[in-house]
């Protein structure tokens, strides 16, 4: 098993470990009681700007491991709402590791009564067999392996997201979104609004505003016209600024509800606009099983008129309605430099977030610079 798949079957089962450690991960030579405690590392004081997902990447060396932080930590209720100043307790990973890697004790039998007056009926032999390690004992193949010695049977390999959610959230997208939902000020005097500010809203599109809602904001930037065509169909370009949670209703007014920005992907301000939060679709690296006859161009890029490195995004000028889906991975070549002259294969992009005409992916590989106006081919 890899490191990464390791990693990601911890962050699946660490609820589970935190209860067997106390008995599980005790080996014979260690002292009775010695687990009864959590190994913890220095206590970590959060900063500003600071998630558990990247504390977690930082001290733990893996991101996906944050709700085994969060579990050390019951003060916090939610995770997503943790707040500079305050102080965290980093468990260490040892416990979990020899949890895993430590060989199971050995299974201590029952004491058999020789006096008893009846003898068990089928459903208290089948137990007592599963209790005596008995391999006629009914079950399925592997079940009793596990009852009996305590073994965690983990998957060989788990599948790994090629880039988390928030950057999914952050990299926006091309199309003709606007709002009348907005920021319409903040608790302090100021022009830029940034991760844990407090700030206020007006929520026009929907009559009940619940505390605990989360809104993703964004605002329409540039025109966004075809490199090659010149059509302006495709919208602007919408720029993602990160994610605030309701805290309270019509305050400081009826009609106005307060918030705090919970994620910060760049300064926002007055007018910033509001759509309702959705979780990103994880993309994973599989094969591709679909034949489609799709190619189109490099429709826009971020934050730059070239790009090169892996995970930089581009915007595509095909969406669903030309049958892109999740995942898709297409294939960029570039404009040879004389006619006669055939083009050149110069990177590989994949899909992670699809609107009707356009979808917005992420470099997976590239041997030159990409920019507009590329072509690109469904990966067949």
């Amino acid at each position: 098993m890899t490191r990464r798949s390791r990693t990601l079957v911890h962050a699946a089962i660490v609820l589970l470990l935190m209860t067997l450690l106390p008995t599980s991960a005790r080996s014979q030579n260690q002292n009775p009681g010695e687990m009864t405690i959590p190994e913890a590392a220095a206590g970590y004081t959060i900063k500003q700007g600071d998630t558990l997902w990247d504390i977690s990447n930082a001290l733990l060396k893996d991101p996906f491991l944050w709700p085994f932080i969060w579990k050390a930590n019951p003060s916090i209720s939610n995770p997503d709402l943790i707040y500079p100043g305050n102080k965290l307790a980093i468990p260490s990973l040892a416990p979990i590791e020899r949890a895993m890697q430590s060989p199971a004790p050995a299974e201590q039998k029952a004491p058999v009564e020789t006096e008893a007056a009846e003898p068990p009926g089928e459903e208290g032999m089948a137990a007592l067999q599963r209790q005596q390690g008995a391999g006629a004992a009914a079950g399925k193949p592997g079940e009793e392996e596990a009852l009996v010695t305590g073994k965690i049977i983990l998957p060989e390999e788990t599948a790994t997201a090629i880039i988390d959610k928030y950057s999914i959230l952050n990299a926006g997208y091309v199309g003709y979104d606007e709002s009348k939902d907005v920021i319409v000020g903040g608790a302090e005097e100021k022009n830029t609004f940034s991760y844990d500010d407090v700030v206020y809203v007006k929520i026009s599109s929907k009559e009940n505003v619940n505390i605990g809602d989360r809104y993703i904001m964004f605002k329409p930037l540039n025109t966004v016209k075809h490199p090659v065509t010149g059509s302006k169909k495709f919208g602007k370009l919408i720029k993602i600024f990160g994610i605030l949670q309701i805290t309270a209703k019509d305050t400081p007014k009826p009609g106005m509800h307060s918030a705090r920005i919970t994620i910060s992907f760049d300064g926002s301000g007055k007018g910033t606009m509001l759509m309702p939060y959705q979780e990103p679709t994880p993309i994973y690296s599989t094969p591709q099983t679909k034949s489609k006859d799709i190619s189109g161009y490099i429709l826009e890029i971020m934050d730059g008129s070239t790009v090169e490195g892996q995970l930089d995004i581009v915007y595509l000028d095909k969406g669903s309605a030309d049958g892109v889906e999740l995942g898709d991975r297409f294939v960029v070549y570039a404009a040879p430099e004389k006619a006669a002259y055939p083009r050149r294969l110069i990177g590989e992009t994949q899909v992670i977030l699809v609107k009707e005409h356009t979808s917005t992916a992420v470099i997976r590989k590239s041997i030159d610079v990409l920019e507009k106006g590329n072509q690109v081919e469904f990966k067949k």
